[in-house]
């Protein structure tokens, strides 16, 4: 029989740390703000690395995350796809615990702070859900096409990518209805809207390569640009809404960086093998590299190497701990 005044011990411990005994301990870092935060595809796993001096520590999950979303400064919403839940993690408390039952197959998650409600993208119901953070609700289901895989927010709008259909939806966030639908470019991948097009990428037609980025007039449906990048791009991102346009494609491990007002291409740069995710501070991007095994940093206007991390395993998602910028 355990000692009674162990167990007891135990459990004001956990009382006093702000645990409970479903939650998953980070690992606790000396200078929160400089420690960029990884998942990994090939191992559950979560690694922290200090940016400043490099060291890193990593902690086993249980869990695989296919998508996390900032809901405010260090806390985290995040989603396993084969899992029927969602998950907080808390930078500023160094843990995950479970937050919210919600059917499996969220793809992506995004979040509109000013409402606070969190959408998801689920790819086997083919559904956006509407969920009031507070209450822990989901308010509404809204069908979408086949396989939605990326959602983007501006104001009013939620811009959602169905690739398994080849389509984007519009959804009027006011209503939480469509009110349009348009038929974009074959086995599309990445989504991004400028202030005025909507952007995709993707593998292309089978048989062909595909190594543009697209442009779409939301109001219309119609392709009014097309911006030779890299092959199989694969994520498209602005660090603000005046800066240039990023694309990461993983099909020539490259990341090219184009003009927001004239789409000339500035510059493209190789980087780590099969790169698939890349974040933004404000100074720096981060890129991961599924099968590089590496973390760049690099200066967002320059595209220079300012820092390059081995991290093993497949690493994925990104994430910054800290109060952010």
């Amino acid at each position: 029989m355990r000692n009674p005044f162990s167990i007891m011990a135990l459990i004001m411990i956990m009382t006093l740390s702000g645990c409970t005994s479903s939650d998953i301990g980070l690992p606790k870092m000396k200078n929160e703000d400089s420690v960029l935060y990884i998942s990994h595809l090939k191992e559950n796993a979560i690694t922290a690395l200090d940016l400043s001096t490099g060291s890193e520590e990593k902690v086993s999950l249980p869990i695989r995350f296919s998508a996390i979303v900032e809901i405010k400064s260090g806390v985290y919403v995040a989603s396993v796809k084969e899992e029927e839940d969602l998950y907080v993690i808390n930078t500023n408390e160094n843990k995950v615990s479970p937050y919210m039952e919600i059917d499996a197959g969220i793809l992506e998650l995004t979040y509109d702070q000013k409402n606070g409600l969190l959408y998801t993208s689920n790819g086997k119901e083919n559904q956006i859900q509407v969920i009031d953070v507070e209450k822990k609700e989901i308010i509404d289901e809204v069908s979408v096409g086949d396989y939605p895989s990326k959602m983007v927010h501006q104001g009013q709008r939620l811009y959602v990518l169905a690739a398994g259909s080849g389509e984007v939806y519009v959804m009027d966030t006011s209503t939480h209805k469509i009110t349009n639908f348009f038929s974009v470019n074959e086995r599309p991948e990445g989504l991004h809207f400028d202030g005025k097009y909507i952007w995709t990428g993707g593998h292309g037609a089978t048989g062909e390569m595909n190594e543009n980025v697209f442009a779409y007039d939301p109001e219309t449906g119609k392709k009014v640009k097309s911006v030779a990048t890299g092959l199989m791009p694969i994520q498209i991102t602005q660090v603000n809404e005046n800066s240039s346009i990023y694309v990461l494609s993983h099909g020539d491990h490259s990341l090219t960086k184009f003009n927001e007002d004239t789409y000339e291409v500035e510059k493209k740069i190789t980087v780590g093998d099969n790169p698939s995710y890349m974040i933004a501070d404000g100074t720096n991007l981060y890129v991961s590299s599924l099968d590089g095994d590496e973390i760049l940093v690099l200066d967002q206007d320059s595209l220079d190497v300012v820092n390059k991390y081995a991290i093993t395993n497949g690493p994925y998602l990104l994430f910054k701990g800290g109060e952010g910028e």
